[in-house]
């Protein structure tokens, strides 16, 4: 097999085995743990790992062996645009949501790229019953191609691919905006599912995908061109390959089960039906039950408390008590627990418990299980650091 190791070849052959490996460890972990999320991830690495490798293979030489590698560059599907957003959208919806599955109502996503596949296959069928072999002049490329090789190299064919890829993108941001506020619902803890890399992962992939794009309009408005012109976004991709490798690769397994997020409803956790869900009154016993459960049980004190398991104990639908935070504590369930494990760790440190143990420690007895979230929370509570309340707390207690 040809390659001719080069400046340009070179540069872009580390981009796509990365790919290539991290695209087939996401299939034999979604294989071996039954995720849906890694074998779309891996997926959609592959694909751009062989959009990447169209420019690698020419740049190492395959377009001028006119042979039977230069008719591969012609009829293969490299160009795989119209396959990549819906891949991105599909594979965001499988990791928000342990239940995901496709349906009938998601074949709709698939027409376009059917229609390219099936363009691609066409083109192939026609060119090797009815001209094959190929005549040997220049147009044919030393008979390595037939006259329907270039019938998917059209510009119309690209804004569509870009058109349909920005649609995707768009889809996928707005649902990740309602993610956010679904977690913010629904979990007391957010880092192990917050997924906020997913939106660089969203951008990265944009960036990817739209400097093609700049580099066709430039092309087409100044004539400029030729190999070393688009190697620039080629290698723009094997870097964004290496990012979202790594990054989607490190999606751990923990609390993942717990996700139920649908785009289309409301960002309100389900559990089984058999709790009451009538109305009930929001405005006097409730309020007042939750609050002596908070005081007396302290469930905020597992870091794992969700929405649906606080209602499990109180023994009412979570949209009842999502209800009931929302209006009479003005809180997301998010805030309005963070604000129990703050003055938790407050209470702690008036006791003096901070001299005996580590800050963190406290925080996490508390219910927190990161420093980040801790800070974040107590700042947001207090107006202040954690260590500038405790220098606040001192100087008040410091007589003049």
């Amino acid at each position: 097999m040809p390659f001719n190791f080069n400046l340009f070849s070179g540069l872009l052959l580390p981009a796509f085995l990365h790919g290539i490996i991290f695209s087939v460890l996401l299939f034999v972990r979604g294989r071996r743990e039954e995720r849906l999320s890694d074998t779309l991830l891996g997926w959609l690495l592959l694909l751009l790992a062989i959009k990447l490798s169209f420019w690698m293979l020419g740049f190492a030489g395959w377009f001028d062996t006119h042979d039977g590698f230069s008719t591969f560059m012609f009829y293969f599907p490299f160009s795989n645009v119209l396959l990549i957003g819906p891949l991105l959208y599909f594979y965001f919806l499988s990791l928000t949501n342990a239940d995901f599955k496709f349906t009938k109502s998601h074949l709709r996503h698939f027409i376009l790229p059917a229609i390219y596949l099936f363009l691609v296959v066409l083109k192939c069928a026609v060119d090797f019953i009815f001209y094959y072999p190929f005549a040997e002049t220049s147009q044919s490329h030393f008979a390595t191609k037939g006259p329907w090789a270039d019938v998917l190299n059209d510009y119309i064919i690209d804004t569509i691919a870009y058109a349909s890829f920005i649609y995707y993108l768009f889809l996928t941001i707005r649902s990740y905006k309602k993610y956010q506020t679904y977690v913010e619902q629904n979990f007391s803890t957010t880092e192990p599912i917050a997924f906020s890399w997913i939106k660089n992962i969203l951008y990265a992939s944009a960036i990817g995908i739209l400097i093609f794009l700049v580099f066709e309009i430039i092309s087409l408005l100044t004539q400029a061109g030729g190999y070393v012109f688009f190697w620039y976004p080629y290698f723009a991709l094997g870097v964004i390959i290496y990012y979202i490798s790594i990054a989607g690769y490190q999606t751990g397994n923990r609390s993942l089960h717990q996700l139920h997020f649908q785009p289309e409803t409301t960002p309100i956790a389900q559990v089984p039906p058999t709790l009451p869900s009538s109305d009930v009154d929001i405005d006097g016993s409730l309020k007042t039950d939750l609050q002596a459960l908070m005081a007396t049980a302290k469930p905020y004190l597992d870091p794992e408390l969700s929405l649906a398991g606080l209602s499990k104990q109180m023994g009412i639908q979570p949209s009842v008590l999502s209800k009931l935070i929302n209006e009479k504590f003005s809180q997301n369930f998010n805030d309005f627990i963070n604000e129990y494990r703050v003055n938790e760790v407050i209470e702690k440190i008036k006791k003096g418990e901070h001299k005996q143990q580590t800050l963190l420690g406290i925080a996490f007895d508390a219910g927190f299980n990161s420093k980040a979230t801790f800070n974040r929370a107590f700042k947001k509570s207090t107006s202040l650091s954690p260590k500038d309340w405790i220098v606040q707390l001192q100087s008040a207690k410091t007589p003049e």
